[in-house]
């Protein structure tokens, strides 16, 4: 359980301890690819993880292991992009855009519960679930 608090607070508190950058490599979803799909899905993603930041412990197992495969991804994506003229950098995107819906949907169904039954108790919270992504976005 200690470990999963730790793993949560991790990947949850790193990407908005830098908010200034805008690359994977902070924690976040990347929102700086030469893709417009890639950058609106790393926003939406990150507006979640604001709303889980404020309570960690909210966030399941399933989109600790969501996180993870997106940062995968992201790591995949940047290593691909780094070559000239690869012909893989389009599915790895594919990949990446894939793995942020999952994070979209299984962490946004985190953060929605977190903001129904918390968010009148923590204006800061309350300020970060106005702005999470509609579900149908």
């Amino acid at each position: 359980m200690i470990k999963r608090r730790f793993v949560a607070t991790l990947l949850l508190a790193v990407p908005l301890s830098f908010p200034v950058l805008a690359y994977a490599a902070d924690g976040g979803a990347k929102t700086n690819d030469d893709d417009p799909s890639i950058n609106a899905l790393g926003t939406g993603v990150n507006q979640i993880l604001k709303v889980l930041q404020v309570h960690p412990d909210s966030a399941s197992d399933s989109c600790i292991n969501a996180l993870k495969e997106m940062h995968a991804a992201q790591d995949q994506l940047s290593k691909e992009e780094g070559h000239e003229n690869n012909q893989d950098v389009e599915v790895a995107r594919d990949v990446t855009a894939s793995s942020m819906e999952d994070v979209t949907t299984i962490c946004g169904t985190d953060a929605r519960t977190l903001c129904r039954e918390s968010a009148g108790q923590n204006p800061a919270l309350a300020a970060a679930c106005h702005a999470l992504p509609h579900e149908d976005d």
